[in-house]
């Protein structure tokens, strides 16, 4: 999921050659360095082609009379030999249709805010300041060394992807082998009742999604934790004019903490987890 929110009113839609195009404005004082929105895009771009990572969506607006620039890019990685455990691969996949992540970009000449990328399934981008990533999330004043230090900061960041990648494809790799007795499923409605991670109305549109997939291939592994996992993601998803992203990534996360406690799998991810973090 991602949110690219602006007021249609104060703000310009752009591509990339439209942002190309945009005037770059002299430095406001002697640390001042403006960085060209196209060249920091372009910078993102080409840090994701060179970890092969397939590009499938863009989205850019400015305000402020272009002063500032927030964007959004979909995603998603194709099968990779993993660099923690050489040799493993993950398993090729449709990218067209397989697991999608967001890269948030935001940047300003008028010095309002820092040059700043973050990383996630579920991100928020917004001409209001708000700026979030459930993966990870990169920031650097716009001085005078910005253009030789952004190429490597963004690939620093951007290498997380792969091994986050790798970590979901385990799991719901588990999640389909995992079969479930009603008894179970209906333990774990409860239990994210409890955690406030699924509201009433929700956990009756997930036993719903349980009893009859809207998906078929939510059922294909029969009644297992993928089909749980799906039936629950699918009463997540927003509707109406009161959403708050940051209410469903904070229960989108305790679901998947949730499933990964009952079904043992945190013993089979943590050393993943430790290998990232080291």
């Amino acid at each position: 999921m991602t949110t690219l929110l602006y007021p249609s009113s104060t703000n310009l839609p752009q591509s990339r050659n439209q942002l190309d195009a945009l005037p770059t404005p002299p430095p406001m004082g002697r640390f001042h360095q403006p960085y060209p929105f196209a060249q920091y895009v372009d910078d993102i771009v080409h840090g994701l082609e060179q970890a092969n990572i397939v590009i499938h969506k863009e989205e850019y607006v400015t305000s402020h009379e272009n002063m500032r620039l927030f964007g959004a890019i979909e995603v998603s990685i194709p099968s990779f030999q993993s660099p923690v455990l050489q040799g493993e691969y993950i398993p090729a996949h449709d990218t067209s249709t397989g697991h999608r992540y967001i890269v948030g970009l935001r940047g300003a000449h008028d010095q309002s805010i820092q040059r700043g990328i973050c990383l996630g399934t579920q991100v928020m981008v917004c001409s209001n300041l708000c700026f979030s990533g459930n993966l990870g999330n990169l920031s650097t004043k716009q001085t005078i060394n910005i253009g030789s230090r952004l190429p490597g900061l963004i690939r620093d960041t951007i290498s997380v992807l792969p091994e986050y990648q790798y970590i979901n494809e385990k799991r719901f790799s588990l999640y389909k082998e995992a079969q479930l007795n009603q008894n179970q499923v209906n333990y774990l409605l409860i239990n994210l009742l409890r955690k406030n991670a699924l509201s009433a109305p929700q956990v009756h549109k997930a036993l719903k999604e349980w009893d009859n997939p809207s998906h078929d291939e939510h059922a294909q592994y029969g009644p297992s934790a993928w089909r749980f996992f799906n039936a629950c993601t699918e009463a997540l998803k927003p509707g109406g004019n009161n959403f708050n992203p940051h209410t469903l990534a904070d229960r989108s996360a305790s679901l998947t903490a949730l499933l990964d406690q009952c079904l043992h799998i945190n013993t089979v991810l943590q050393p993943r987890l430790s290998d990232m973090a080291a």
